[in-house]
């Protein structure tokens, strides 16, 4: 049976790839390039085959009422109003969303559980929509004890993103609680420097990050310690950031014109992206370190994309881990098959998995 899927926002930097990839991977689904500019949505749609432009505003009530037979809905812009996360939960339709920030995300997850969906409502917004959370969820399988989680992300300076991707910048110099020792604790941002070897072989300061990941990572794995950090693939510019906090001149220097959280990027045309995490567990009461490394060659919009076909897969039933109805996270209903089919997905993309000490 053909699904119809909506893709909210289908036209911006991850969602167009989103729906490439979707049209690639299941050709006889039939795609809607949802939101406001018709132009764009037109034109993205007629490369694809079987899609079509779906004029709709998330930022207004029932922003799905003018469509009919939706299988499931991607939500690639920010949802500020959770307009449509309501209407997919009255109507039952499931709903995936990747957009979201810390505190969106906590919204969203009370919403739904208030909402009570016969659907899935899948909260993905996790570093490279889930993905790598999933792969930590896989190094942990079958430690009785889980110590120390860690997911080291290397981002490359020139690499593009979309406007709401930088937005997830703007709370890097806030502090936020972590798993420390076996306890939730507050921690510093950009704190706890690390130096980390990347898949590429590039030796790299990295500093605590505040991601929906810092949360489930601990939880998801039973974890004691569980921490994301990030680094950056030349400068210091992060270092310098870390600094000015300290100082109490980081608030100052973003009230000037121009400035964001995430000016020291500068956002560019594409670059690689690079992730490292680290599990120390026990099993049979041995102690066991366990490694994965992810080298996606065509960068961080790419692999998030990538994340969010499987988020989708997930939530129409289009894969061997469908979910069931009410909320849900990346690492919900984890099985070694639902495993498999992300690896798969990276590989037939071209980006580089390994596990070691599995």
């Amino acid at each position: 049976m053909t699904k119809r899927i909506l893709l909210a926002g289908g036209y911006g930097v991850v969602g167009a790839q989103v729906a490439a990839l979707l049209a690639k991977h299941h050709p006889e689904t039939e795609i809607l390039i949802g939101g406001r500019r018709e132009k764009e949505a037109s034109a993205l749609a007629a490369s694809l085959g079987l899609a079509a432009a779906a004029i709709m505003d998330v930022t207004k009530p029932e922003p799905m009422r003018e469509l009919d037979g939706i299988d499931a809905v991607g939500c690639f812009i920010h949802e500020t109003d959770d307009h449509l996360l309501r209407e997919a939960a009255r109507r039952g339709i499931p709903y995936m969303d990747i957009t979201r920030g810390q505190e969106a995300q906590m919204r969203g997850l009370a919403a739904a559980a208030l909402l009570l969906p016969a659907a899935p409502a899948l909260f993905t917004s996790h570093w490279m929509a889930g993905g790598p959370a999933i792969v930590a969820r896989r190094l942990s399988e079958g430690l009785e004890q889980v110590q120390r989680i860690d997911m080291s992300i290397l981002y490359y300076t020139g690499d593009k993103m979309g406007p709401d991707s930088a937005s997830a910048g703007e709370g890097m110099a806030r502090g936020f609680t972590a798993k420390v020792g076996g306890a939730w604790q507050a921690v510093g941002p950009l704190s706890d420097e690390r130096r980390v070897r990347f898949p590429s072989g590039a030796l790299r300061p990295v500093y605590r990050m505040n991601m929906g990941d810092v949360t489930t990572l601990a939880l998801a794995n039973g974890a004691r310690e569980a921490d994301v950090r990030l680094g950056l693939d030349k400068g210091t510019a992060l270092g310098t950031m870390q600094r000015l906090i300290k100082l109490g001149l980081w608030g100052l220097l973003m009230k000037l014109p121009g400035m964001s959280a995430i000016a020291a990027t500068k956002p560019g045309p594409g670059a690689p992206h690079e992730i490292v995490i680290e599990v120390e567990g026990e099993a049979g009461g041995r102690k066991k370190n366990r490694r994965a490394t992810i080298l996606a060659p065509l960068g961080q919009s790419h692999l998030t994309a990538v994340g969010a076909l499987y988020a989708l897969e997930r939530i129409a039933g289009l894969g061997p881990a469908p979910l069931g109805a009410g909320a849900a996270l990346p690492e919900t209903g984890f099985t070694m098959a639902g495993f498999a089919r992300l690896s798969a997905l990276y590989e037939a993309e071209g980006i580089a998995l390994r596990l070691e000490g599995i």
